[in-house]
């Protein structure tokens, strides 16, 4: 199956379960290193990235089982082995066992990681932060060579926001001798989330939330149990999407909306109604969207991840539409598939230009990229006839099943 075949959406009504969040649960199933025992990860979705990162423990002799959503993974015996290129190039955040390797073993020898085509993500970012921690680490060839004799902490100041960079070395200070203040720090809710679970594990962080850390070593963390939180950009595509579509639908699994506030505004400058009700969000609109002007940013403003869905439900508004993308200088592949359905989008250094009322017509698409990929199955529901996404892959690096999501809410769609 490496195919979605759409049709035309002309209505959307049912229930949708919001899957467990990909990019809370990666750091944290890294995080499990750190100690020795087992844990169980509730609610984990079981996505390729999961599947890839539990590939990459196994190299360290962790044991990992996989049930029913519920993942065990056992670090007792876990030893030290270089991380091959082969596993670390399938997953972006393979970088993120750089910082328990080295908190561990202090040593890491790993391939270089891989991921989507987005932009330029280079983990030199990373890499300074571990300088200013007594860690002898560089780049040879395809892989990324680190050692130190003691793990020392010390006051390093990021240049950029990093997510992936502050959760290395949020996991690599809390192994480290003295403590660690860690300024301009990425305040995502994955850096939230990590934090609480290694406050569970027994590690010493104030500032939790900020933009400034102060983390304590510890000699020991006891191995810890975490119920995921929900995919909160699994849950914005779905938002935006009722925008687009007339739409009856209800999100469940949604216990708290703060993390999700930044997409709720937006999709209700859109033209949704969103109420909250126990743990669902109950979502309706007429599927007219509202132009205007949008922009990306680091958290809080609008999420990156989510700008391929955005340009998606913007090219059927009757107004044109502005939207800057602030952080990954290719996040536009979904600019030349929109324009083969008859839409009339305009890239122009950072900004996406579109709308004005054009019909989209179905044919066959290509996926180059996860978020890309699921907006064009959103696209698909768009378009008149029939719609081919190949490449399927990339979806299911991050969504659990998108296929049987749609069919809940009365979709035409299936793998082919």
């Amino acid at each position: 199956m490496t195919k979605i075949r759409i049709r035309k959406a002309e209505r959307l009504k049912g229930n949708i379960a919001i899957q467990g969040s990909k990019n809370t649960v990666l750091p944290i199933m890294a995080a499990t290193l750190l100690s020795s025992g087992v844990s169980v990860i509730y609610n984990c979705p079981a996505i390729e990235d999961v599947s890839v990162m539990c590939q990459l423990l196994e190299c360290l002799n962790v044991k990992t089982q996989m049930q029913d959503n519920t993942l065990w993974i056992d670090t007792t015996r876990a030893e030290y082995a270089p991380l091959p290129a082969e596993l670390t190039t399938k997953l972006r955040s393979s970088v993120l066992l750089l910082g328990p390797m080295l908190a561990r073993w202090q040593r890491v020898e790993l391939g270089l990681p891989g991921g989507c085509a987005i932009g330029l993500r280079p983990i030199d970012i990373h890499l300074q932060g571990f300088l200013k921690m007594n860690i002898d680490i560089r780049v040879v060839e395809d892989k990324v060579l680190g050692k130190s004799y003691y793990l020392q902490g010390g006051v390093i100041q990021l240049r950029f926001p990093s997510v992936g960079a502050t959760e290395n070395l949020i996991m690599t200070a809390v192994a480290a001798k003295g403590r660690t203040i860690l300024r301009g720090a990425a305040k995502e809710p994955e850096i939230i989330e990590l934090c609480n679970y290694l406050i569970s594990m027994g590690a010493l962080i104030e500032g939790v939330g900020t933009d400034t850390l102060l983390i304590k070593g510890t000699k020991e963390l006891t191995s810890s149990d975490y119920c995921n939180v929900y995919d909160r950009i699994v849950a914005g595509t779905y938002l935006l999407m009722a925008s687009a579509i007339p739409s009856e639908i209800r999100l469940t699994g949604i216990d708290d909306i703060h993390y999700i506030k930044n997409v709720i505004n937006v999709t209700a400058r859109l033209g949704v109604n969103v109420i909250r009700r126990d743990n669902a969000l109950l979502i309706s609109s007429m599927g007219q969207v509202q132009g205007g002007e949008f922009r990306t940013g680091i958290y809080p403003e609008f999420p990156t991840d989510l700008l391929p869905v955005l340009i998606t439900v913007l090219a059927q508004a009757k107004t044109y539409s502005r939207i800057e993308e602030t952080i990954f200088e290719n996040r536009f592949s979904i600019v030349r598939e929109l324009n083969k359905l008859g839409a009339t989008c305009e890239v122009d250094d950072g900004i996406v230009r579109t709308g004005g009322e054009v019909e989209l017509k179905g044919t066959t698409l290509c996926a180059t990229d996860l978020r890309q990929g699921a907006a064009l199955v959103v696209a698909g529901m768009l378009s008149d006839g029939t719609t081919l996404v190949t490449n399927i892959e990339y979806i299911q690096r991050g969504y659990e099943d998108i296929v049987r999501d749609l069919q809940r809410i009365g979709v035409q769609a299936e793998y082919v």
